[in-house]
């Protein structure tokens, strides 16, 4: 693990710790809990992301909190099993676009689930789209 993968992982944790509550006008309180911040390192039980997917993700949590707190719809729903997926989407500095999904289960209060950059565009002879997303809210 690099240094600088170890300092972001440590700021996301911090964020996670500070922001454990966010109050959102789509669903009131959001809470930020071990289960979404686990969800940023590892795609499933036994299945960790690789470095850089996690990188982007803990660089992208500095957004969670004013878009949740600023939008009053979701853009997005999903229902599997006991929980609904809603997913918030904004586009950042007109070029990049970020989805932001809340986990909720029976009936208890919403938990941030993930935050993916949704698209990235480098300027570079033209205009080059990156797919960074799945476009599934359950493994996003």
């Amino acid at each position: 693990m690099t240094d600088h993968y170890i300092e972001l992982k440590e700021a996301a944790h911090v964020f996670f710790q500070n922001n454990s509550i966010i109050n959102s006008l789509c669903f009131g309180n959001i809470r930020l809990n071990s289960s979404g911040f686990r969800h940023l390192i590892f795609k499933d039980l036994k299945h960790k992301r690789d470095q850089k997917n996690q990188i982007k993700r803990f660089q992208l949590l500095e957004y969670v909190k004013p878009i949740l707190s600023g939008m009053k719809y979701y853009q997005e729903y999903v229902e599997h099993l006991d929980a609904k997926y809603f997913a918030f989407i904004a586009v950042l500095n007109n070029n990049i676009r970020i989805k932001i999904i809340i986990k909720q289960s029976s009936n208890s209060t919403p938990i941030f689930w993930s935050v993916i950059p949704y698209w990235e565009t480098r300027h570079y002879k033209g205009i080059k789209f990156i797919k960074l997303h799945k476009g599934d809210l359950i493994e996003d």
